[in-house]
């Protein structure tokens, strides 16, 4: 593994590269950018060499350091996750008593946070203190979609580094060459992944993606037309696959930016479910931009719900798809 094994991510990679090589490297850094867009490989990179012991812009691979990052062994590289929907002030703590102490083996001690953006209030204010006076030898990388996500207080004591979203064509590419798969049954993974490569790969690796995809949209443009029984069925549609749940509603807004895109311009070449091109032509003169623009809404307040709190899935499903079928986009 080396940077020039991550697609796409040009600008951020040298921009690191340039600190280690000038040996400005920051206390904390603070990666964002959607998930499955190589924010995490980079983050685990940089670490590898930073305590690279030949001390260049990227990591030998050959050195004890490195062996033991890639053999997961290494003392110095901690990463941090959730626990559950949530990180707790708890594991910032733990993570505070284990900063005390030096670096067992390399020049620097480096703590990759992934999904920062959902330590709760008390660890985000514990983890505050930590980079307000962070220990010399001290390193964090804060991996988000959105800087906004976190306090700004937090924010402004990072350097932020942005990741972009993958084009089309760097997905294809990769995919095709990844998965010997052709130009065009790549292409169309490419465009239902959004911009995200790890997505794309999720995709082709579960086979039952694409049905179960399939099985949703069906149901969903009939929605309008649905009584309340048939809106109680697709609930449970949905939740025969409980562990997908967000990944079905990252479909169902894909479907509706669409109409909204089709509605607004007519113009099929950014259509991501351009297999379902003619069932988006007739609806899109069903709504209006305002009914669109609200339940893109919804969807999206559900989907951050169910990811980022215990509600009830199968309510806050109900209550989403109601509000799709009366055309409404306002949670009350």
């Amino acid at each position: 593994m080396s940077f020039s094994d991550v697609i796409g991510q040009e600008l951020p990679i040298n921009i690191l590269q340039n600190t280690i090589k000038n040996q400005r490297i920051s206390h904390a850094y603070l990666f964002t950018g959607k998930e499955g867009i190589g924010k995490e490989l980079v983050a685990f990179q940089f670490a590898k060499a930073i305590n690279c012991k030949e001390l260049d812009i990227d990591a030998c691979e050959e050195c004890l350091s490195c062996r033991k990052f890639n053999s997961g062994n290494h003392p110095d590289i901690i990463k941090i996750s959730p626990d559950g929907n949530s990180i707790k002030i708890d594991q910032i703590r733990h993570f505070q008593q284990q900063t005390s102490y030096k670096p067992y083996e390399s020049d620097w001690k480096i703590y990759i946070i992934k999904e920062a953006e959902k330590m709760n209030l008390q660890a985000a204010n514990s983890l505050l203190r930590t980079l307000e006076e962070p220990p010399e030898y001290i390193i964090l990388i804060l991996l988000a979609p959105k800087e906004e996500l976190l306090l700004p207080t937090i924010i402004s004591r990072c350097q932020v580094i942005k990741f972009k979203q993958l084009t089309v064509e760097e997905i294809t590419n990769s995919l095709a060459s990844k998965f010997d798969l052709d130009n065009k049954e790549a292409k169309k993974k490419a465009i239902l992944a959004d911009g995200s490569l790890g997505k794309a790969i999720r995709m082709i690796e579960d086979d039952t993606n694409s049905l179960r995809r399939d099985e949703i949209l069906r149901r969903i443009k009939e929605l309008t037309n649905f009584n309340l029984v048939e809106v109680f069925e697709l609930v449970q549609e949905i939740l025969k696959y409980k562990d997908q749940v967000n990944n079905i509603l990252e479909s169902i807004i894909t479907f509706y930016r669409d109409l909204l895109l089709y509605k607004g311009s007519q113009n099929t070449e950014l259509i991501i479910n351009f297999d379902y091109m003619e069932e988006l032509v007739k609806l899109s003169e069903e709504y209006t931009f305002n009914e669109l623009e609200g339940i893109i809404t919804i969807i999206e307040q559900t989907d951050n719900l169910i990811r980022n709190t215990n509600v009830n899935v199968q309510l806050a499903l109900e209550v989403m798809l109601l509000k799709i079928k009366e055309k409404e986009g306002v949670l009350n």
